[in-house]
């Protein structure tokens, strides 16, 4: 097969052997002993496999299991991802061209189903947790403003934790969202472990629908995921909404890889997580204490256990420089990297040794202090809003640099990946100190960006 060049290359990614501080939560590892021969168990809908979204045995006794975990009244199993659990949310809660309540914070897949629905989105902005703007805790007075806003706002949506592993208040916010009659949906893609290092979920917490990413944080194939509830929707309008965000062949060895993982966290995986969520306080204390570099600890906010965000302001290195340096030359990849941090995703199937090349590689000599500028952190201004998401994202649009931007309207979300948090959405205007910000982060002065061509769409010129 020497002309399959993607597979190729996969097999020399997994050739180098390195340690992986990124999902898939199995880290390359054969996790689970029931996926060893793939093509056994890859079937379609016929009699004996059940069909995902008419609810059918056995799938939907694999979903009652899960929402048992989860505390849960019921679980979707879901083959596209928390893309698919969180527009399938979405659809479910709000009602086509209402108003929705979002955490600014919010994956770009929010983005899309705002303009597939034709929603309004009422931004709440967190607060920045440190310095480097980190994005920390939603306050519930500002909730309380948006809904004063937008009085007729169908749900809340948050995201918790988020990508750097802060966590929100959910019975807090829960709370707030009863008191005036309206869901709560949390976008839980990064905690499909928390139950097993003592964190409820977010069902169990109060919220109402959770979209969960059974592959970023647990032994299961890519795209798996999971949509909770706590019964407040009911399961038939998630099965009804569900196939209109993914395929109508669900792969079965992905649903089957959510069941065996729900299985594993019950029995072996209990301890291989608690053992993970000790070994990341650990190196939290030690990166802290005998590196140049910072961890992000519970004394900045509320954090996930498993997940360590580690610092380089005031350092030599960028977040994206460590990050270039620990592939190439440690043998170490990471999730993500932005300005000033790196994110590792830490699981149950982490070894010992991957956490020794870590450290080994941040007590390298050629990383020191340097003297940093104490500069106070400007807020991102929120955009103005001239358009509807929907709108704005099927105009007529065309390419401009984002150094010519100032002055247009963004017709494709700014959405630096990752983490896929958009910073600019379609249908706002962008403005010269939003480019400032932009360039001192994410792009370049040339970057591509699309915005709406109000001449495109008098005289039905191409688009972009």
């Amino acid at each position: 097969m020497s002309d399959a060049f993607f597979y190729q290359q996969l097999r020399k990614q997994a050739a180098r052997k390195a340690a992986r501080f990124h999902m898939p939560g199995h880290k390359g590892r054969p996790v689970l002993p029931g996926l060893h021969h793939l093509a056994e168990i890859d079937y379609t809908e016929i009699e004996g496999t059940g069909n995902l979204y008419a609810g059918d045995e056995p799938i939907v006794s694999a979903e009652r299991a899960a929402a048992h975990w989860y505390g849960a009244a019921d679980c979707l199993f879901l083959t596209g991802g928390s893309t698919q659990a969180l527009m399938t949310a979405i659809a479910a809660a709000v009602p086509v061209g209402g108003t929705l309540i979002v955490d600014r914070n919010c994956h770009t897949s929010v983005t899309h189903a705002m303009a597939l629905l034709d929603l309004t989105p009422e931004f709440v902005v967190p607060h920045p947790l440190d310095e480097t703007g980190l994005p920390g805790l939603i306050h519930l007075q500002e909730v309380e403003a948006a809904l004063a806003r937008a009085p007729h706002a169908a749900a809340l949506l948050v995201t918790s934790p988020n990508y750097y592993g802060v966590m929100q208040d959910i019975p807090a916010l829960a709370q707030l969202c009863h008191r005036h009659h309206i869901p709560l949906v949390v976008d839980a893609a990064h905690g499909a472990h928390l139950p097993a290092v003592g964190v409820p979920s977010p069902i169990q917490q109060g919220a109402d629908l959770a979209a969960v990413s059974a592959h970023k944080t647990l032994p299961a194939f890519g795209q798996s995921a999971i949509l909770l509830s706590s019964g407040r929707v009911p399961f038939d309008t998630l099965l009804e909404t569900a196939p209109m965000f993914g395929t109508s062949s669900p792969s079965y060895v992905l649903l089957a890889s959510i069941d065996l993982a729900r299985a594993w966290m019950e029995g072996d995986g209990a301890a291989a997580y608690a053992q993970c969520a000790q070994r990341v306080a650990s190196l939290r204390r030690e990166i802290n204490q005998s590196t140049v570099f910072s961890a992000l600890t519970e004394e900045n906010g509320p954090l996930d256990p498993c997940r360590l965000t580690i610092g380089c302001r005031g350092t030599n290195v960028t977040g994206h420089k460590l990050n270039e340096i620990l592939h190439a030359e440690f043998g170490v990849d990471v999730e993500m990297s932005d300005r000033d941090h790196i994110v590792c995703i830490c699981t149950g199937a982490d070894t010992a040794r991957d956490y020794a090349r870590l450290m080994g590689a941040l007590r390298d000599r050629r990383f020191y202090r340097v003297a940093y500028p104490s500069i106070p952190l400007l807020p991102f201004p929120t955009p103005q809003r001239v358009c509807s998401v929907r709108q704005a994202w099927f105009s007529a649009r065309r390419t401009v640099p984002l150094a010519q931007a100032a002055g247009q309207i963004c017709a494709r979300a700014l959405t630096p990946y990752p983490p896929g948090v958009p910073l600019i959405y379609p249908g706002e205007r962008i403005g010269q100190v939003h480019i400032e910000f932009l360039l001192a982060g994410w792009y370049t002065d040339t970057a591509p960006i699309c915005v709406m061509d109000p001449t495109a769409n008098r005289e039905g010129k191409a688009i972009c």
